[in-house]
């Protein structure tokens, strides 16, 4: 229950309200004046201040100030016998949970009090979850020192640094990549590091919209637009006023829906289903998708004008296979975090791991390298993490063969192994580059510690 702090100068009816509140589990302490109260307070923070607003000496809301000053997060009531609606007003503005007019019903209170600490705790939760997400979507988390991520970085510096008035005066972002190269993180960082970082940001799947009702969803609708429709709801645009609505996998909205968001984004309003008026839309646009929308546009899946409209500013995140040395730098950083996840001690990666992890192709991307790395510093009993602790297959866990074997291996089969095709191809990149294994790497579409590996698997002369 609470820690309780009444001040008031009527002593019975503080007295008696003190052992009413007591029997129902609260704590409760007296003063008499705001200037004992401000004593108390601050030797004693409580979580409600019962607060009088006709006190002799400091009045109640001089007292309401001083208190908010030292303790912003203290829930203040405030309690009166000549309470007016001007005074009312006056005191929630100045920060007050609510307001109670003498006498005083102890039933009353005691629900006041419990809905006011009820409010608090949900803000102080909002408060935290805004909080983690802001340092999850940190500029430092999308890591990457390979030339295309520092033109990725560079671009979305550029995007949160746009000192604009509303959010529909941002341009409309558009972010493409594969399936776990992390364009949600990208759209969140962009939101959070931006001056609209305490508005809201409003994550919507598309594919997941219940089909049918995607316009609902988006838009809103009016009661009796539709059968089901027995009242009136707001739509996602409009739940994400003053901040950030990240239209997720578009490439899966249908045409109807992709008509009315043009509309949406070309004159800054929308129209409930049913509805008779335009309502004006204050929400900035990031969407993203793994599909080729210029291809889907060429089939007539998506419309050409609204593609044009989100390219405004195009972000294309590499796949992880493109990034060269990255792969380690990220690995090393979701090492880190799993290990302060689970309670472990710093762990390191074996050689034959850091080899395998620069081999692997990652179809999966960012998100499969997290779970790989997750799961293998769950299970990992060693100080290093090694290749076993991984589960990576194929070319990751191929043991180095000489020539001498490999060749025998392809007489016995009368057919190429992949082996040998890979250590082929590898030979004739080398050879076409003159030796430069950066550039036998470029050629391949590979890093290039991905091809040194490769080379030093097959014995292979630089």
């Amino acid at each position: 229950m609470a820690q309780i702090l009444i001040i008031d100068d009527e002593v019975l009816l503080a007295r008696s309200l003190a052992r009413s509140l007591t029997q129902r589990g609260h704590e409760c302490f007296l003063a008499g004046t705001a200037e004992d109260g401000l004593r108390m307070l601050r030797t004693s923070p409580p979580d409600v201040v019962l607060l009088d607003l006709q006190l002799p000496g400091m009045p109640g809301l001089a007292a309401l100030t001083q208190i908010l000053e030292f303790d912003p997060n203290v829930v203040v009531i405030i309690t009166t016998a000549y309470g007016t609606v001007a005074s009312a007003v006056e005191a929630m503005r100045a920060g007050a949970a609510d307001f109670l007019r003498k006498p005083l019903d102890i039933e009353e209170v005691s629900l006041t009090i419990e809905r006011a600490m009820a409010n608090a705790r949900l803000r102080d939760t909002l408060v935290y979850y805004r909080k983690r997400e802001v340092e999850q979507a940190g500029p430092d988390h999308l890591l990457g020192d390979s030339p295309a991520m520092k033109g990725i970085i560079e671009t979305i510096s550029r995007l949160t640094g746009l000192n604009l008035a509303r959010a529909s005066d941002c341009p409309p972002v558009l972010i493409t990549g594969e399936t776990g190269t992390g364009k949600d993180l990208a759209a969140r960082i962009i939101h959070y590091q931006s001056r609209f970082a305490s508005q809201p940001f409003i994550d919507v799947n598309c594919p997941s919209l219940p089909r049918g009702l995607e316009e609902a969803e988006l838009f809103g609708f009016e009661r009796g637009a539709f059968t089901d429709a027995k009242r009136s709801k707001r739509g996602l645009f409009e739940a994400a006023t003053g901040g950030t609505i990240f239209l997720n996998e578009i490439g899966d909205l249908s045409l109807e829906v992709q008509v009315k968001l043009l509309q949406v984004i070309e004159r800054k309003t929308l129209r409930h289903i049913g509805g008779l008026r335009d309502i004006p839309v204050d929400v900035r646009i990031i969407a993203a998708t793994n599909r080729d929308l210029p291809a889907m546009v060429k089939r007539g899946g998506f419309r050409e004008d609204l593609y044009h409209r989100l390219h405004h500013f195009y972000l294309e995140l590499p796949a992880l296979r493109q990034r060269g040395t990255d792969v380690l730098l990220l690995a090393e950083h979701f090492l880190r975090r799993s290990a302060r996840t689970y309670g472990v001690a710093e762990k390191s990666f074996s050689p034959e791991a850091t080899a395998a992890i620069l081999a692997y192709d990652w179809p999966g991307n960012l998100r499969e390298l997290d779970h790989v790395i997750d799961r293998a510093v769950a299970l990992s009993r060693t100080a290093a993490v090694t290749l076993e602790d991984l589960g990576l297959r194929v070319t990751a866990t191929e043991k180095p063969e000489d020539s001498a074997t490999q060749a025998g291996k392809d007489r016995l089969s009368g057919e190429k192994t992949l082996g040998a095709i890979e250590r082929e191809t590898i030979q004739k990149a080398l050879r076409e580059a003159n030796g430069n294994v950066s550039e036998a790497a470029r050629m391949l579409g590979i890093g290039r510690e991905a091809l040194r590996y490769r080379i030093q698997k097959h014995h292979l002369d630089t």
